[in-house]
């Protein structure tokens, strides 16, 4: 009974002064003139507030108790006041049959790759009036590069027609196609 006699008081204190709001708003009807009832109305909200935060408490009050005591009751070996407690695990062995073979580890064992290498060049020296990108080494022209774009030069061995060096080139959008080696600025480490 000692645990729930101070929820009983805030609960109680709570519906003292929620009598006591309700009281003075009745009272205070038309019997009063305009700033005096204004008075009455912010004393009877505060009661009311009061009321409230006492309910909310006592409330909150059991609930914390009530949590307290489920914690202490899951504890293994502690009783009420107190008192420890054997606890005993039963012990069951199960046979499995047929016997399943133990796991053996198989570790697989890393293997070392190679970082392919990205090479990158930027057009540079067409004196502004771009390079053409063609679909193959001296062939149909596919569009022309602007001085500055930058290009990845894919890994396919340089040809040569018409007195130029070819390379096979990628641009940013993914096209690919054939430029003239002698106006790109290849960046190392490329062949």
């Amino acid at each position: 009974m000692g645990e729930y006699f101070l929820p009983l008081i805030l609960a109680l204190g709570g519906l003292i002064a929620a009598f006591m709001t309700y009281r003075d708003i009745r009272l205070g009807g038309a019997r009063y003139y305009t700033l005096e009832r204004e008075a009455m109305l912010r004393r009877a909200m505060l009661t009311l507030l009061v009321s409230v935060i006492l309910f909310l408490g006592s409330v909150g009050l059991l609930i914390y108790r009530q949590q307290s005591s489920q914690d202490l009751s899951l504890e293994p070996g502690v009783g009420e006041e107190g008192v420890v407690l054997a606890t005993i695990t039963p012990t069951v062995f199960v046979e499995q049959f047929p016997p399943t073979a133990t796991a053996t580890s198989t570790e697989i064992e890393p293997t070392a790759t190679t970082t392919p290498v990205i090479c990158r060049a930027i057009v540079d020296g067409t004196s502004g009036n771009g390079l053409t990108l063609r679909d193959v080494p001296g062939g149909e022209e596919l569009a022309i590069l602007p001085d500055g774009s930058v290009l990845t030069v894919l890994e396919d061995a340089p040809a040569e027609s018409g007195g130029f060096n070819w390379r096979k080139v990628r641009l940013v959008g993914g096209d690919e196609g054939w430029v003239a080696e002698e106006f790109l600025t290849i960046r190392a480490p490329c062949n």
